[in-house]
């Protein structure tokens, strides 16, 4: 009995060993994407669409085949299936799984791939499969085309998720397919299959089904067999079409494979198979190609299937504690960092739905739905996990209670088409935006105006390291404006480097923030026109380059806001301070500062002032919350930053308490008038002995940020002003600093030790920029 014991004792021990041993050790690693993910694709030789061909793809789905068995990769841009494997899904390289600044995903380590081709149409029209698309112009340009085809080519509208299945739906000229991929077993072969379903007609076409450099293909026994691997000349590849439609054959020109259809008719099913093994194996294999089920109808898995994430997870609220004298207090909620589907939370984006539940969205490409809190932070909610393999949603906004999100490649509208509380169409409401593969060329952030148009900016391909930039494409830098119906998409304005978060405020102004690096001496603010250029000469996409950056309201020292967010504009009568202030976020300091803007002669300058208060992580997206009235925050931590957490949902809430913060800011020859929402202490605001001002200029070069410069003489530093006078205004709420050599500036820094007329502390340093002195 004790040897039984023992052994038992034993088995149990090197059971729960292997357990753990068998577990991941990285969050990326560890974490279900779901049955496709999003991104940019290297091949299996490390090489991207800007310098290889085969399986790789400036905007993929990778989408997994069988138990993690093997996959199959989805160009969006051109319609194309770029390549399929077995032996693995996916290798998780890149700056949002291993923090790597340079490569992208691409097919498991060592897979055998059935197929691939070349980043370039796949599918003829005309008779051709010349690519259409033009080249990127200018300085750094790349030398290849980006984005999608014409619509009147092929356009892709989208996926359906239905259990295990993935659908892709997209067109070719006027006609609707519907296609599947899928990995069969034919006698013990694997055979990668793909089903395509006609819906409408279309004009006839060709498709390409294999190309590779260096491959030869002849036609046996009712398929193609290729020899595919030019290091290994054993290397074979059977390809058949199944139910093909009368008149169609395969052709092989050289290294390519291609499948020559008549025109489409609504209601044709067919399917193309692909088995790999080696010459000894042709038969073999030929049989396998040839023995892949019939193709059926796809239609049943655009209904809505079964849900994936079936337990929610619970959540505690914790709401903040004021002190004496605060005005505003941050409430908590927590996020399902443990969940069951090892999802990395990281918040790029939320909105809120009409009953109050919240959409939020992830770097890693999840959308989650959270209940509606209770207005006390009382309680718990619960967490759904409502979609997933997006590729970076940076942005989320809710129309209509219908979510869109933001992700680098186009902007996606999900629907939930069963009501099971999980998203099963991902439509493609606007995929224009051109993609390089280049690792930090993020968008970020998703608004409307008032008419319903959706705004979105886009970075430039940063090079490792920060400075410079990797081959350009036309949309590097922009921030773009799509119509409600996301059929028109426009470039706004261009100029723009790592502008992490907008806004569209009252009268469809529209802000931006921006990331000190080329051409971005410090962080800023800036009101964005039709047609602007803001401040990056690399990205201008003008024939001839800015000689000056745009106007900002004013930029920011690195200690104030050293990687910014977005802005919000404060709304309503509950949040304590007039509709219609600005707001802006930091990720870099994880903060939140107030906007004061002057318009002086048509431009507008002005300041930011820090609150008093602290958040978990990089501060990113801010929302009011149309119920409570309050303003409601999410960021990360994924690059620079001060943050504690991954990431975080908070609310900063408004106490009723009175508000003792900076509310104008003018600027006169002779000093500088400040406005405060309450009165000020006269004791402390008439003191010159509480203020400090010092000012500074930048300079606006291609280098990586700014030193400081003295404006008198253009030596490196800050000069020091002499504050003459302090006087209060009647009521308190207006000091004038009487100050000498006040002057255009790009930083001026007023820092303030004084308290309102109850004692309360006011926030001390106000950072604006001088444009217009009157």
């Amino acid at each position: 009995m004790l040897h039984t014991r023992i052994a038992v004792t034993a088995l149990l021990a090197l059971s729960t060993s292997a357990i753990f041993a068998a577990k991941k050790n990285t969050k990326y690693e560890d974490m279900d994407y779901g049955r496709f993910l999003t991104a940019s694709w290297d091949n299996t030789e490390g090489k991207n669409a800007l310098k290889g061909g085969g399986c790789c793809a400036n905007k993929g789905i990778a989408i997994k085949l069988g138990n993690d068995e093997g996959g199959i990769l989805f160009d969006t841009d051109l319609c194309r299936w770029a390549g399929g494997w077995t032996g693995g899904f996916v290798t998780y390289k890149g700056v949002v799984f291993d923090g790597a600044h340079g490569p992208n995903p691409s097919p498991a380590k060592g897979a055998s791939v059935h197929f691939q081709t070349n980043p370039t149409p796949t599918w003829s029209k005309g008779g051709a499969f010349a690519d259409p698309r033009k080249l990127p112009t200018g300085t750094g340009a790349a030398t290849v085309p980006f984005g999608p085809l014409p619509h009147d080519w092929a356009q892709y509208r989208g996926l359906y998720v239905h259990g295990d299945h993935v659908v892709i739906s997209y067109t070719v000229g006027t006609a609707s397919l519907l296609e599947m991929p899928a990995l069969e077993k034919v006698n013990d072969q694997p055979v990668l299959t793909r089903t395509t379903n006609v819906l409408t007609a279309g004009a006839a076409s060709s498709g390409m089904v294999f190309e590779s450099e260096g491959a030869s293909a002849v036609e046996k026994d009712g398929a193609v067999v290729v020899t595919d691997d030019r290091k290994n000349a054993e290397s074979r590849v059977a390809i058949a079409g199944i139910g093909l439609p009368q008149g169609a054959k395969f052709s092989v020109n050289g290294s390519k494979v291609i499948l020559q259809l008549p025109a489409f008719a609504a209601g044709q099913n067919f399917k193309i198979a692909y088995a790999r093994g080696t010459a000894a194996d042709e038969a073999k294999l030929i049989a396998a190609a040839k023995g892949a089920t019939k193709p059926q109808d796809l239609t049943p898995f655009t209904k809505g299937g079964p849900a994936h994430s079936k337990e929610p997870v619970k959540t505690a609220l914790k709401a903040g504690t004021p002190g004496e004298h605060d005005a505003y207090v941050v409430d908590t909620v927590e996020l399902p960092f443990t969940n069951p589907s090892s999802s990395w939370i990281r918040p790029g984006g939320f909105d809120f739905f009409k009953d109050g539940r919240v959409a939020m969205s992830t770097w890693s490409g999840d959308v989650w739905i959270m209940s509606p809190a209770n207005k006390d932070f009382t309680s718990e909610v619960t967490w759904r996990r409502y979609a997933s393999g997006l590729f970076h949603a940076l942005g989320l906004r809710i129309v209509n209670d219908v979510v869109h999100v933001l992700g680098r490649d186009q902007i996606t509208r999900l629907h939930d088409l069963n009501g099971d509380g999980e998203a099963d169409f991902y439509e493609c409401f606007n995929n224009d935006v051109q993609v390089t593969p280049g690792f930090h060329e993020f968008t970020f952030d998703l608004q409307t105006d008032s008419k319903g148009n959706f705004y979105f900016a886009k970075g430039g391909p940063v090079n490792p390291g920060g400075r410079g930039w990797g081959p350009l494409s036309d949309h590097n830098g922009c921030m773009f404006k799509i119509s409600p119906d996301g059929k028109k998409f426009e470039i706004f304005a261009t100029g723009l480097r790592a502008p992490n978060g907008i806004s569209v405020g009252p009268g469809d102004v529209v802000t931006t923030g921006d990331n000190e690096g080329t051409w971005v001496p410090m962080c800023y603010v800036h009101i964005v026109k039709p047609g602007d250029f803001v401040t990056v000469a690399d990205l201008s996409h003008r024939a001839n380059p800015p000689t000056e950056a745009g106007k900002h309201i004013c930029y920011m020292p690195k200690d104030v806001d050293n990687s910014g967010g977005g802005q919000a504009w404060v709304t309503g009568e509950k949040w304590g301070l007039p509709a219609g202030g600005m707001l802006h976020l930091s990720y870099g300091t994880c903060g939140l500062y107030g906007v004061l803007q002057e318009n002086a002669d048509g431009i507008t300058q002005g300041g930011v002032f820090r609150f008093p208060v602290k958040f978990e992580s990089g501060t990113m997206r801010a929302r009011f919350n149309a119920i409570d009235g309050q303003l409601w925050i999410c960021g990360l931590k994924g690059w620079q930053t001060s943050a504690a957490k991954d990431g975080c949902l908070q609310r900063v809430r408004y106490t009723g308490k009175k508000i003792f913060f900076p509310s104008s800011l003018n600027v006169r020859a002779n000093g500088i008038e400040i406005g405060f929402t309450n009165p000020l202490d006269a004791k402390t605001g008439s003191d010159t002995a509480n203020y400090a001002v010092q000012h500074w200029n930048y300079k606006w070069t291609s280098n990586y940020g700014s030193a400081t410069y003295k404006p008198t003489d253009d030596s490196r530093g800050k000069d020091t002003l002499t504050v003459k006078s302090a006087k209060l205004s009647a009521d308190r709420r207006k000091v004038f600093l009487e100050i000498e050599g006040v002057r255009k500036v790009d930083q001026m820094e007023i820092k303030m030790n004084v308290n309102g007329e109850d004692g309360t502390p006011v926030p001390g340093r106000i950072l604006n920029t001088i444009h217009v002195v009157k």
